[in-house]
């Protein structure tokens, strides 16, 4: 199976001031590229990585459908990126400069939106999203975005959705309080400049917040998750031929103080739930999540459509175990495509 993948970039707009890119997936041959009854899958990304980052875990699902007896219908796939994420971060970054660094989560939501409303084009053909059967899949940060844009617009048409690891919860929460402090500490003290990609694949392998990532998507880190430092645009003797993380520490430590992280985001999950199917899927090895926050998201009008662990696995499941992802996005797929032609 030969995977297929085109960059697009929306450019900025006079209600919009930033670049909206995604990375379209399909396959050689896909019989179901056309199919108006297919699924469309929309990809959102955790905090601090990049819209590749599902690449592992696509190509092995359309590995599992081209293979399966099932026939499990899948279009196409469109997985968007944050504004300040990626090659999206240099794109935006006179644009960037210019915003409050304080609710990113909220921004990617608005990215979203644009992006499924957009005038898109695509092999000489009009994307229509609300036409679509569409897949909402999401991990950490990804489910606010994806909850809020869902919640902003009820006219995109969302089948079902599957969150990773949902990076939303009640603002008084301990447990998340907890966790976000650790993690944006994290986020303040990471390094984030290196002398050269090599440089930096060997100190990211050598480190403990990433040695348990899938080496492939340790790969693509280091390929989309880091740009030019801008130093490299400095004449001669003071240019720096480094790289950068496309992220910044301060936005990467101040998302977590979003609002939209909390309060607002749970609240849009709670109003899904009763409306539409939203699967759950949890690293088994506790870090951001323990028990009693898994079981917060299943209580008080919470009503997902099931929960489930993926072993050896924490917060980052989607880069330590992208196969058993996809194998789970496909157990999920057969159970909800048997529920809708029952509809």
């Amino acid at each position: 199976m030969a995977l297929l993948q085109q960059e697009i970039i929306l450019e900025p707009s006079a209600s919009y001031p930033f670049h909206v890119l995604a990375t379209h997936y399909s396959y050689r041959g896909n019989p179901f590229g056309n199919s108006e009854d297919a699924l469309t899958l929309i990809l959102f990304h955790a905090l601090g990585v990049h819209k590749e980052t599902w690449e592992v875990t696509v190509s092995r699902l359309f590995d599992l459908c081209t293979s399966t007896s099932s026939q499990i219908k899948i279009r196409d796939v469109f997985s968007i990126e944050s504004p300040n994420h990626g090659r999206s971060a240099e794109l935006n970054a006179d644009q960037i400069a210019k915003q409050a660094v304080d609710n990113w989560p909220g921004e990617y939501a608005k990215a979203t939106q644009r992006f499924l409303t957009a005038d898109l084009s695509l092999g000489g053909s009009r994307v229509d999203f609300k036409s679509r059967n569409l897949v909402g899949i999401c991990h950490s940060l990804g489910a606010a975005a994806l909850f809020l844009a869902a919640q902003a617009d009820p006219t995109l048409p969302f089948r079902f959705m599957i969150a990773f690891e949902p990076g939303v919860t009640d603002k008084d929460n301990e447990q998340r309080i907890r966790a976000n402090f650790a993690a944006s500490a994290w986020a303040w003290l990471r390094e984030d400049v290196f002398r050269s990609r090599k440089s930096a694949r060997k100190h990211l392998e050598e480190n403990i917040m990433y040695a348990t990532w899938d080496p492939r998507c340790l790969d693509l880190f280091v390929k989309y998750a880091l740009i030019d430092h801008p130093a490299a645009k400095h004449p001669p003797p003071y240019t720096f031929r480094g790289v950068v993380t496309a992220l910044s520490r301060d936005h990467h430590a101040r998302s977590y103080m979003s609002d939209d992280l909390t309060f607002r985001g749970v609240a849009a999950y709670t109003s899904l739930t009763q409306k539409l199917p939203v699967h759950l899927i949890w690293g088994a090895v506790d870090e951001f999540a323990n028990d009693d926050l898994r079981d917060f998201m299943a209580l008080h009008g919470r009503t997902p459509a099931s929960v489930s662990k993926i072993e050896e696995a924490g917060h980052m499941v989607v880069q330590q175990q992208p196969d058993a992802c996809a194998d789970q996005i496909l157990s999920i797929l057969l159970l909800e495509t048997k529920r809708m032609s029952r509809l």
